[in-house]
């Protein structure tokens, strides 16, 4: 049988035997213990098990690699300490301790086992021989069902010479972790395990486009690239209660995607409920009071969601619907067990069995005599009503025990409708401006038909709030949802997120903007995320420089998101299209230098393509995208031309570029790059125009040649990656970006793909 098919229980464990480690190092020894048990229990996650199958990986390779992973014995001895389960070491593997709930379980099973032997032993003499055969059968299974149980709720009973156990199982408390074993389990080995998945996964070889569906309901967390970035803004999550964090980078990095996945929970600890997420767009022209309002208006929507789908009780008519399904299931077993007894007894048994139940509460009649003095259908009949006695008392034991639960989630409840209200109130204020009106008026008839009156009447009209004001609402709001959602175990925290403030095109309106809303940050138990340009993050760098602007006066911490590495690249692509071979990862890399969003949109092209074509070569792919680009890019290169003054230079510029889309062989498109960006002393904007164009076409015709039916395994090096850094900085920097292409090509003269 493979190791991949073995249960949890059914590893070898040399630690138990390791008397040595024991003796020497005892915390080292329970902690890989710990560390041990965890493990054997994630190897059987279905995504792990699935993993290690579909990359053709030994599940003992893998624990062997975590095992000795001295990382994550790390975290699990820190983890042994937090969860405070003392494990008194003996001076010899002794027989444990039984805890309280062993033991009970241990009683239960004995009293069972011992009332069947006594209720056999005395209807023994009384029986007829069938009776007497069916009753050694049902010992048999009595005793059976007695191991099941102990070998399953307390299988540290059976240790035998020098502490080995059958299947070599470890205690709870010799473990040590307590309740924070789940932590340790998703927090701990999984991400152990899925590393070691990845950097053990299958590569695959080939120029043709083969891979397995997309899976849309593939583990989101498991195809998360975690990224330095990534794993910078879980820290912040997990640490900080209070901070404003600037999200930089190009765009395409990601910004909006790590936001996502912070709304969906996946950049926050397994242990805690996962943060109420609100995010609002930075608009282009705005007033830094409206925004604020509409904030506020966002996080009530939001924690009306919440409260929604945290209450626990549920309606009253499902509660009667479930009641009554109740009550008809145990009329039921009333009447079956009432017919069984009265088809046993012969006839009405109901007063014989209320004098016999006076006469053992009176003394009169002994429990032993009850068993030995009633034939043995009767003695059935009477085995019947026993059971009957049993599912009513478990069941007013049950109902008991549901109307706590249910009285102490109504109380929850209870105190959630008030924060509903309070929130509700909230967003009505932000809705509409409230006018109330109240007044008296009275008349009064005196003779001669002389009338007198007083009408008294008060008017009091709610004025808009200033921007302060607004702001103090929005932080006090915000600090008791935070706390509320956290207290009922709702949501982990509160995470604001204002998303595409890069887009503002002015940094002075994205400076104004920042100083108009940072005061709603740095609210107790909020998170602020602010997705910022790449200016920002050079102003925030140039702090302690005698340099300070809004940035650096706002955050408190700037992460920047880069585009992803060849290797991170490769991973993305091949956790979303399984069996993809490397040539094709290569290439997504190198047309979308790094930028996720771009990485993206070659994956979805390439599956359009597969669509179309079966299995299409590499060169097929790599012309349809390269020619994409090309339309594309070309358009845009012309619709900038024409926006030029006119001159003899732009025409010919612009001739060039007319050319470009009906070219699809690398040498005519090197030409045309060199004639591009040959300047004959054109003014500064066509300069410009001439560098980007040639340098972006002679990057088109470099992928072209490289990507060809002829790549093989051995030239898919790291300094293919180089593309993927010229076309990072075509766009800002064309100048060094075509001096590195030009050295690209021409580091390998004797490969023909790299002319």
């Amino acid at each position: 049988m493979p190791v991949s098919d073995l249960q949890p229980d059914e590893y070898e464990s040399d630690l138990l035997r390791d008397g040595q480690g024991f003796v020497e190092d005892f915390d080292t020894w329970s902690s890989l213990l710990a560390l041990e048990a965890v493990l054997d229990e994630a190897l059987t996650e279905p995504e792990i098990a699935a993993g290690i199958r579909r990359e053709g990986l030994r599940a003992e390779d893998a624990r062997t690699a975590v095992l000795g992973d001295v990382t994550a014995l790390a975290r699990i001895r820190m983890e042994r300490e937090r969860a405070g389960v003392v494990f008194e070491r003996p001076r010899r593997l002794p027989f444990r301790r039984v805890t309280v709930r062993e033991a009970g379980w241990l009683l239960v099973t004995c009293a069972l086992l011992v009332g069947y032997l006594r209720i056999l032993q005395l209807t023994w003499s009384s029986m007829p021989l069938p009776f007497q055969l069916v009753g050694v059968l049902g010992l048999g299974g009595v005793i059976g069902m007695a191991v099941l149980v102990i070998g399953r709720r307390i299988p540290g009973l059976f240790v035998t010479e020098g502490g080995q156990r059958t299947r070599e199982w470890a205690h709870p408390e010799m473990i040590g972790l307590g309740d924070r074993r789940e932590f340790a389990l998703r927090e701990i080995v999984l991400p152990a395990l899925r590393d070691h998945l990845r950097d053990h996964r299958r590569i695959r070889s080939g120029v043709n486009l083969v891979f397995e569906e997309p899976d849309a309901s593939a583990d989101l967390e498991a195809s998360l690239v975690r990224t330095a970035a990534v794993k910078r803004l879980r820290r912040i999550v997990d640490r900080a209660d209070s901070v404003a964090v600037a999200l930089a980078g190009h765009r395409g990095t990601g910004k909006t995607t790590s936001i996502r996945s912070l709304e969906q929970g996946l950049l926050s600890r397994s242990d805690r409920a996962a943060p109420l997420v609100v995010v609002a767009s930075a608009p282009a022209a705005y007033e830094a009071r409206d925004f604020v309002l509409h904030l506020h208006a966002l996080l009530c929507k939001a924690v009306l969601a919440k409260i929604s789908t945290g209450l626990r009780t549920v309606s009253g008519r499902l509660r009667l619907r479930r009641m009554l399904r109740k009550a008809l299931a145990f009329l039921v077993f009333w009447g079956v067990a009432a017919s069984a007894v009265w088809l046993l007894w012969g006839g009405a048994p109901w007063r014989d069995l209320w004098t016999l139940a006076l006469d053992v509460v009176n003394g009169r009649v002994t429990p032993q005599q009850v068993w030995t003095g009633q034939p043995t259908v009767r003695l059935l009949a009477l085995g019947v009503v026993s059971l009957f006695l049993l599912r009513l008392v478990s069941g007013v034991v049950a109902t008991g025990i549901a109307a706590v639960r249910f009285l102490v989630a109504r109380r929850r409840d209870i105190r959630l409708a008030g924060f509903r209200r309070l929130t509700e109130q909230q967003l009505d204020r932000i809705r509409f401006l409230q006018t109330y009106t109240t007044g008296w008026s009275g008349k009064l008839s005196m003779p001669l038909k002389g009338e007198a009156g007083r009408t008294w009447s008060t008017q009091r009209a709610e004025q808009q709030l200033t921007h302060p004001e607004v702001v103090d609402k929005f932080r006090e709001f915000a600090e008791v949802s935070a706390r509320r959602l956290d207290a009922e175990r709702i949501a982990g925290r509160v995470v604001i997120a204002i998303d595409e403030l890069d887009k503002i095109g002015e940094p002075d309106k994205a400076h104004q903007f920042i100083n108009d809303v940072k005061g709603v940050f740095d609210v107790p138990g909020c998170l602020f995320f602010v997705s910022v340009s790449d200016d920002a993050v050079l102003g925030f760098e140039q702090r302690g420089l005698g340099v300070r602007d809004a940035f650096d006066s706002a955050f408190s911490e700037m992460v920047r998101l880069e585009p992803f590495t060849l290797d991170e690249s490769r991973l993305w692509i091949a956790l979303r299209l399984r069996g993809i071979s490397e040539q094709f990862c290569y290439l997504a890399h190198c047309l979308s230098g790094g930028l996720p969003r771009d990485l993206k949109r070659c994956a979805t092209e390439m599956v359009d393509l597969a669509n179309e074509i079966y299995q299409p070569s590499l060169e097929i792919v790599a012309r349809n995208l390269v020619m994409g680009e090309l339309a594309g890019k070309a358009r845009a290169f012309v619709a900038t031309a024409a926006t030029l003054d006119r001159s003899p230079e732009l025409v010919a510029l612009t001739t060039e570029l007319l050319g470009i889309p009906g070219t699809e062989e690398p040498e005519a498109l090197a030409g045309i790059a060199e004639r591009l960006v040959d300047d004959d002393g054109s003014d500064a904007a066509i300069s410009d125009l001439r560098r980007h164009s040639g340098c972006f076409v002679l990057f088109c015709a470099t992928v072209l040649e490289v990507f060809d039916d002829t790549l093989t395994a051995d030239r898919l090096t790291p300094r293919l990656h180089g593309l993927a850094v010229v076309r990072q900085r075509m766009a800002m920097h064309p100048k060094q970006a075509w001096d590195d292409l030009v050295k690209f090509r021409g580091e390998a003269p004797s490969q023909p793909s790299y002319r």
